[in-house]
């Protein structure tokens, strides 16, 4: 009996010994996990205009000095004011389409295009803070908005949206060309998507799987 008893005394002694199961531990989400993947078009490759948000700055300063100048201000206000990592991930259906965003291009892309634009900010309310201010950066911003608009098409705004009370998407279609461009702000990140030549099945698809890693 004390055998067994003892036995028990040692058993329940070592499983007291155990701490809690390994839990594994989340990576940190960052700009450049969250934005624009591969497997969010899987049809497209990635193209050289991707990356960090000092890389393609730097990039922009000797290709196009004029856009430099805005968007160097924009960002480094935003770093002021929160913001600690940005990265833009773009695709296109081929390298021509790629080659689109140069500024020595011919013209614009034919076989389709997208680009993701994801910035982190060092909390929610500074990101929501800096989305509501609605200012243009790298080609994103309220134009995009008047654009649509201009032509026909539909924007919408706000949870109807599917990404949140400070969002946006729109949709149109112009000299048989497709536009699709959604703007959204969740936790500590604030997101742009601009899809051309693409349909909105497949750009609202690539827009939740960007959202989806937010979640």
């Amino acid at each position: 009996m004390w055998r067994a008893v003892s036995g028990l005394v040692l058993l329940l002694m070592v499983a007291g010994c155990q701490g809690p199961e390994t839990v594994a531990q989340k990576k940190p989400l960052t700009a450049q996990s969250v934005t624009l993947q591969a497997k969010d078009v899987p049809s497209m490759q990635r193209c050289e205009a991707s990356g960090d948000l000092d890389t393609v700055l730097k990039r922009e300063k000797s290709s196009d000095p004029k856009s430099y100048e805005s968007n160097s201000y924009q960002w480094g206000l935003w770093k002021r004011e929160g913001a600690t990592e940005g990265y833009l991930a773009v695709y296109g259906a081929s390298p021509r389409d790629c080659d689109a965003l140069s500024s020595q291009s011919s013209g614009a892309p034919t076989g389709g295009l997208v680009l993701g634009l994801v910035i982190k900010f060092k909390s929610a309310a500074t990101a929501a803070r800096i989305f509501e201010t609605g200012a243009e950066f790298l080609g994103f911003g309220p134009s995009d908005i008047s654009f649509i608009k201009s032509t026909g098409g539909i924007v919408t705004t706000g949870s109807d949206t599917g990404l949140g009370a400070q969002s946006a998407v729109g949709t149109a279609t112009v000299s048989g060309a497709s536009y699709y461009f959604a703007f959204w702000q969740n936790k500590t990140f604030a997101s742009d998507f601009l899809a051309y030549n693409v349909s909105s099945a497949d750009a609202a698809r690539a827009v939740k799987d960007i959202n989806g890693r937010i979640l």
